[in-house]
Order: C-alpha cells, then sequence, then structure tokens
C-alpha cells in the first residue's frame, strides 16, 4: 500500500507554525521556532518527521515571521501565509484547512485525511507519523472518514493528530486559541508508540537542554 494514499485518498501533513512563543520570549526579541535544535530550527525539525512518512506537508506560519516560513520553505513544506494568525492556533488551523481543502476540491481531487502537529516539537520521530499513516489506512473505508487517531507514550496524548477527511468543515470553523482539543473529546483512538518526542514540546529556552521535558 503506498505511504498516505489509498483509493485516491491522501493524508497532508499540516504544521502550525505561527504561534508566537511568549513564554519562549517575552519581548518577542526571539522566536522559539527559529531556535537550533542538532543544527536546525526547531520548525525544521518538526517539518522532517512529517516529511519522514508523508508526501505532502504544509506548514502554517505568520506573516508577522518571514524567517520562519523561509525555514519551513528550506524544509521542503508548502508555506500558508495565515493572517489570521494573530487569532490563535483555532483561527491558524481553520485559515490553513479551508484553504487547502478548496485547493484540492477545485483539482477534482478527493478530501484528504489531516495530520496535524505543532512546529515546536523538533523530537516527534517520523516513525511515529508513519505509525498514524498505517493506522488510519488500515481502517474499513467506512470508518476513515470520522477516524481521530493521536499517539500516546505512556498514557501520555502526545502529537501529531491524525484527522479523516470529514473533520475538515469542523476544523475551517474553528476560532480562538484552544486548537481542536475540545471539538475532538471522547473521540480519539489512542496509538501507543516508544517516542517520547511526541510529548515533548518547546516553551521556554531551558525546554532545549538535552532531557525529557513533557508537554505542559
Amino acid at each position: 500500500m503506498a505511504a498516505g494514499a489509498s483509493g485516491g485518498r491522501s493524508i497532508i501533513g499540516l504544521l502550525l507554525a505561527a504561534g508566537r512563543g511568549s513564554r519562549f520570549s517575552a519581548d518577542g526579541s526571539a522566536n522559539k521556532l527559529l531556535a537550533r535544535v542538532d543544527g536546525r530550527p526547531v520548525c525544521a525539525a518538526a517539518a522532517q518527521a512529517l516529511r519522514g512518512a508523508l508526501p505532502r506537508v504544509a506548514a502554517a506560519v505568520s506573516p508577522a515571521a518571514p524567517l520562519v516560513g523561509d525555514a519551513l520553505r528550506q524544509a521542503g513544506c508548502e508555506v500558508i501565509v495565515c493572517d489570521h494568525s494573530a487569532e490563535g492556533m483555532g483561527g491558524t488551523l481553520a485559515q490553513a484547512v479551508s484553504w487547502l481543502s478548496s485547493r484540492e476540491h477545485a483539482a477534482g481531487n478527493e478530501a484528504p485525511a489531516w495530520c496535524i502537529m505543532p512546529a515546536d516539537m523538533p523530537w516527534v520521530h517520523a516513525d511515529t507519523v508513519a505509525a498514524l499513516r498505517d493506522a488510519w489506512l488500515a481502517l474499513p473505508p467506512s470508518r476513515r472518514e470520522r477516524a481521530v487517531l493521536a499517539p500516546t507514550y505512556r498514557q501520555m496524548r502526545g502529537h501529531p493528530v491524525l484527522f479523516g477527511p470529514d473533520w475538515a468543515a469542523a476544523l475551517s470553523q474553528l476560532q480562538g486559541d484552544e486548537g481542536a482539543r475540545a471539538l475532538i473529546s471522547g473521540q480519539v483512538t489512542p496509538l501507543a508508540v516508544d517516542d517520547p518526542g511526541c510529548v515533548r514540546d518547546v516553551d521556554t529556552p531551558e525546554d532545549l537542554a538535552p532531557g525529557p521535558t513533557l508537554l505542559g
């Protein structure tokens, strides 16, 4: 079975890279997504996890951070500049999914599934993304449309989260800064993985130090 597709269905990796990161730099002088991890920007390392398992990865960025967009283009992502990013993660996610869905429809393609991840998670392994992809493709077609899959590490839910195609309309209506957590509450199928990176993000400069810093 081809990676990322089944019967013409595709999975689009979507990296959310429009946040301001105020906990990392209160005065806005530093962008956590451009901090270096193993010689690469945080956002580029996160993008590599998606690109290692999916043939197509888009990144939603803020117009106020053009260097983040540049880094993600160099990492091989299709970059979407979201002018709604100041509204928060929900607004960013809604705009990106709406734009990509419209373009897929205009091209005559079937509605894709979505593998969505914050760009401040540089330690996620591509094998985790591949496990989500393969688990979704293994579902009966009737279950794929509304499926929501997320990795877990030691019973902690992590990222990315894979949404079946039927979630696009609801994702496109999100607002504010909450993202999709409330939308999918109680509907997530967990997938256990051996990847502490799926529950480790960058909030402060101290988080870049070696060692496990789990999602707060």
